[in-house]
């Protein structure tokens, strides 16, 4: 948004991890002027609707946001341009969205590489399936102001990680752009020019899960700054899922506080918060009884299927978990006969940051590749670790 904006932009908080870098390096590579190191601040001249010169291939590897928000950027720049990444990325829905907004563009099968011959859209009524990721909608949703008759988003289907949408809806407005958002239809008109300003990125709801739940499983006590109750993110409701499974929470504006252990099982819908189904999976193997989490199916085609990952690793340490068409069953336990197994998160971070919590219950389990958290958040195990040291000291 900073990027198609009218003057200079300053993004605060920015998160350091290999996902913004690669999403940056695609946009200078593109010709557009960002300064700053990670975390920032970064100073972002916007190009008010006229591009740069610059590359005319792109490679963003498995970043799938990035994969989905530059297709659509490209989708207004006057040459063609080829975004390559991980073909196991769906970008299907979206390609066909543009389609019918006037772009030339297409793609061999349901991923990357995707061939875009960018221009002038006229926008006006979209139907999108918006089933797969929402990613989808965010994308369509930021180059809309910038379509001749804006945009006016029909999602069918059902819509999965909606508080994104919702998120997407509050940054357009942030920017000048009128935005009107009800359930099935998004309608944002078209501006003649976006403002700048300076734009402070809330704290990271989805990593900040794992150390509440690493909190809940060791019967610890874990604060979060800077998610709570005024945070835009879904993965918010950590607190208030935790606070279900029967938790010691506390919620204030700003923090999120967890200071003992899963009591009971629970039934609940993750379609607008698919991040943390690893996370609470884990705890919930921990709480007694069966809990049954539904609207999961599109954890299938993240970094990896995230659903098949999860339920091996449970299994390989004796917990019974099985996924059955949208549901997830876990069956929780003491854990007092689980055996310690090597556990592969298939290079997903988020995968890796699950089987660390496990880690945490049954001695010996060990996280393969776990490197692979520098994705999202380098420093995930240096500062689970630092929570056992404080707990150490304490005690």
């Amino acid at each position: 948004m900073a990027l198609l904006a009218t003057g200079e932009s300053q993004v605060i908080g920015a998160p350091s991890n290999d996902d913004l870098d690669v999403f940056l390096r695609a946009l200078t590579d593109l010709g557009f002027e960002i300064s700053g190191q990670l975390p920032g601040p970064l100073k972002i001249r916007g190009c008010a609707g006229q591009f740069p010169a610059g590359a005319d291939r792109i490679d963003l590897g498995s970043n799938g946001t990035g994969i989905r928000f530059l297709t659509a950027l490209v989708a207004l720049r006057g040459e063609q341009t080829l975004i390559e990444g991980a073909s196991h990325r769906p970008i299907l829905p979206l390609v066909k969205a543009l389609k019918d907004l006037g772009c030339d563009i297409s793609c061999e099968g349901e991923g990357p590489p995707v061939r875009v011959t960018g221009g002038p859209l006229h926008g006006g009524r979209v139907v999108l399936q918006a089933a797969v990721s929402s990613q989808f909608a965010s994308a369509l949703m930021q180059i809309a102001p910038h379509l001749q008759d804006g945009l006016t988003l029909r999602l069918v289907g059902p819509i999965y990680s909606r508080p994104y949408i919702d998120l997407t809806a509050a940054v357009l407005r942030a920017f000048g752009v009128k935005v009107s958002t009800q359930p099935r239809e998004i309608i944002v008109a078209s501006a003649s020019e976006l403002r700048s300003g300076r734009i402070e990125v809330e704290a990271d709801a989805s990593s900040a899960a794992f150390s509440l739940c690493a909190a809940a499983l060791v019967s610890g006590d874990v604060t979060v700054d800077g998610v709570g109750t005024r945070s835009l993110q879904g993965d918010r409701l950590i607190g208030e899922i935790l606070t279900e499974m029967g938790c010691p929470v506390e919620i204030g504006e700003r923090f999120i506080r967890v200071h003992g252990p899963p009591l009971k099982a629970i039934s609940r819908n993750m379609e607008g918060t698919p991040d943390l189904v690893p996370a609470v999976a884990v705890v919930a193997a921990f709480a007694r009884g069966e809990s049954v989490f539904s609207g999961v199916s599109h954890l299938r085609v993240k970094e990896s299927n995230r659903l098949e990952v999860l339920c091996r690793g449970l299994t390989a340490l004796g917990i019974r978990a099985e996924v059955r068409g949208d549901l997830l069953r876990v069956v929780g336990s003491d854990g007092v006969d689980l055996v310690a197994a090597d556990l592969d998160p298939a290079g997903d971070h988020r995968m890796a940051m699950a089987f660390s919590l496990l880690a945490l219950r049954v001695e010996g389990t060990r996280v393969l590749g776990a490197e692979c958290v520098s994705k999202s958040d380098p420093e995930y195990f240096e500062r689970l670790e630092s929570l056992f040291q404080q707990r150490e000291i304490s005690s």
